[in-house]
């Protein structure tokens, strides 16, 4: 009777479902431990291109008020905007200018400015991450 069970289960291929469950539970520990690195890192790098085109508005102000004495949006123009972010000069005028890069997409709701001013220092902030 023992050789009939053993020989019937050595018939039966396929997995349990206690080696199932483990397995699930093992991937779930596994993404747990992974997601939140992966969103920061997908964070940094949004924040990064926001940074990168606020620095080539930074450099474009900046020769506007090298050539003027004083900053104006008169003959400054915005990059056009990415999958991303919309970019916008805000008020430049006198000794301060502000760019604006409005989150758009999957960073919808997020805000990066930087305010520069006569001397080339420029203030970074960020909001809705």
């Amino acid at each position: 009777m023992l050789r009939k069970i053993n020989k019937s289960r050595r018939d039966e291929h396929g997995f349990t479902l206690i080696e199932l469950i483990m397995v699930l539970v093992i991937l779930g520990i596994l993404l747990a431990l992974a997601l939140p690195a992966y969103l920061r890192t997908r964070r940094k790098a949004y924040l990064s291109e926001a940074q990168q085109t606020l620095q080539e508005m930074r450099t474009n102000a900046w020769r506007y008020y090298a050539e003027h004495n004083m900053f104006g949006t008169a003959t400054l123009t915005a990059p056009p905007p990415t999958g991303n972010w919309t970019w916008a000069y805000g008020t430049c005028a006198g000794t301060t200018c502000t760019m604006t890069a409005t989150g758009a997409g999957p960073v919808i709701g997020a805000v990066v400015q930087l305010v520069l001013d006569n001397t080339d220092r420029g203030t970074l902030s960020s909001s809705g991450f």
